[in-house]
């Protein structure tokens, strides 16, 4: 069973650069941190700050994420908080449940929370010399 820090990790090494920060929001609102697993709850990065050098190494810290009911309406905060634990292992205390507008394109009733996540992808490398 993959992590949440390995989920985390391995949504980011697919999603469009900081430079693209349009369709990076796109992808970030699109594709779970799940992968592909169907499931009635969905993990989505909602809010990040990213670090850039001159260099072009990268670090990314997640400030809260989306956990979504997949096209389902609210429900009380223990389903969310029990997949949260079996799924990930995760116990956050400020889950917070958004009433009013579903997720992206209609994607069902969803809340925040915070966890700990960081991605790192150092400086590229040069192949070719000056």
């Amino acid at each position: 069973m993959t992590t949440f820090q390995q989920a985390f990790e391995h949504l980011l090494s697919r999603a469009p650069g900081p430079v693209f920060p349009k369709a990076r929001e796109l992808y970030l609102r699109r594709y779970p941190l799940e992968a592909g697993e169907p499931q009635p709850f969905r993990t989505f990065l909602l809010r990040e700050e990213i670090l850039e050098t001159a260099a072009g190494a990268v670090r990314i810290r997640a400030l809260s994420f989306a956990l979504v009911h997949w096209q389902r309406p609210q429900l009380a905060p223990e389903p969310y908080l029990a997949y949260l634990a079996e799924r990930w292992q995760l116990r956050p205390d400020d889950l917070t449940l958004e009433g009013d507008q579903p997720w992206f394109r209609d994607g069902g009733a969803w809340g925040h929370f915070t966890a700990p996540a960081v991605y790192e992808r150092a400086a590229p490398t040069t192949l070719m010399g000056t």
